[in-house]
C-alpha cells in the first residue's frame, strides 16, 4: 500500500511517521520533496512520486527515487529504504499534498490518505513558534545593530502564510511556496485561515472519496485500538501490526 499523509503540520505528522515505520518492512518519508512542489499547481513531481512509489512496492531499485537530499531527516530515510530488500508499505506525509489528493486517487487506486487534525489554538501557537528564527539575545542585537550598517531588512520570522516582500518576515524560498496565502491581516489571524482552510477541504474529500481518504484527530493516534484501526486502513493485517505507542511518546518528548 501507498501511503500520503495529511495536516496542516504541527499536528502530529511525525507521531504517523513513526507509527508506520514501526510496521515490518515498511517507510514512510517525513516531507520528502518540499523542493519541487508548490501547494497547488505541480502535480507532475507529486504524480512521478506514486509511480516510482507503486514501482518499488512492485520489486524495482529503491534507489529509483527522488528525494530532496538536502533535508537530514529524508536523506536518512533515503538511506534505510536503499537497504530494505522488499517492502509492503512505502508513503510520505506532508500537507503540501491536499490539493492533489484527487489527482493521486484517480491515478492509483492503491494509495490511502490519512489526514491529522489537532486543535487550532495548539496548532496555530505551534507554527508561531516554530515559525520564529529563535535568535539569542546578544544574537538579536547583533543582528539589528548589522542590518542598520548594510541597509538591510532585520527578521525575526518567517510567515508562510502571507504574501510579503521580506521587509518584516525573512523570505524562504523552500516553503513560501509550499503554503496557500491568506490576508490575515496578522500572521496569527492567517495561520487561523490556513487551519480553517485546510479541514475545510479535508471534509470535502473525505465526502468525495470516503473509502480511501480519512480525518484523524491527533490524540487517537496513541489510542492501541484506534492504531489496529488505522493500520488496517494502511492495509497491514491484524497480525501483523506493531503497536507503536513507545515510540510515539519518545517522538513527543524529544
Amino acid at each position: 500500500m501507498i501511503i500520503i499523509g495529511l495536516g496542516t503540520g504541527r499536528s502530529g505528522t511525525a507521531s504517523l511517521a513513526n507509527l508506520l515505520n514501526s510496521q515490518t518492512d515498511a517507510l514512510c518519508f517525513h516531507e520528502m520533496n518540499p523542493s519541487c512542489v508548490k501547494f497547488a499547481g505541480t502535480p507532475r513531481p507529486i504524480l512521478n512520486t506514486i509511480d516510482e512509489y507503486q514501482a518499488i512496492l512492485d520489486g524495482g531499485d529503491s534507489a529509483m527515487l527522488t528525494v530532496d537530499l538536502s533535508r537530514g531527516v529524508a536523506a536518512k530515510a533515503y538511506d534505510e529504504l536503499c537497504k530494505m530488500p522488499h517492502l509492503n508499505l512505502i508513503g510520505d506525509i506532508a500537507f503540501y499534498y491536499l490539493t492533489y489528493v484527487e489527482k493521486i486517487a484517480a491515478h492509483n487506486s492503491n494509495v490511502r490518505f490519512i489526514c491529522l487534525k489537532r486543535d487550532r489554538s495548539k496548532t496555530v501557537q505551534s507554527w508561531i513558534r516554530q515559525a520564529s528564527l529563535g535568535k539569542w539575545p546578544s544574537k538579536r542585537l547583533g543582528d539589528r545593530i548589522s542590518s542598520l550598517i548594510v541597509r538591510e531588512a532585520y527578521h525575526e520570522s518567517r510567515n508562510f502564510w502571507m504574501e510579503h516582500d521580506g521587509s518584516v518576515w525573512q523570505p524562504d524560498p523552500v516553503w513560501d511556496k509550499c503554503f496557500p496565502k491568506f490576508p490575515g491581516p496578522t500572521m496569527q489571524e492567517a495561520i487561523e485561515q490556513y487551519w480553517d482552510y485546510y479541514y475545510e477541504q479535508s471534509e470535502v474529500l473525505a465526502k468525495k472519496l470516503p473509502n480511501v481518504f480519512r480525518i484523524v484527530e491527533t490524540e487517537q493516534i496513541n489510542i492501541p485500538e484506534f492504531q489496529s484501526d488505522l493500520l488496517s486502513f494502511c492495509g497491514v493485517a491484524p497480525e501483523n501490526q506493531i503497536n507503536a505507542d513507545a515510540h510515539i511518546h519518545k517522538s513527543k518528548a524529544k
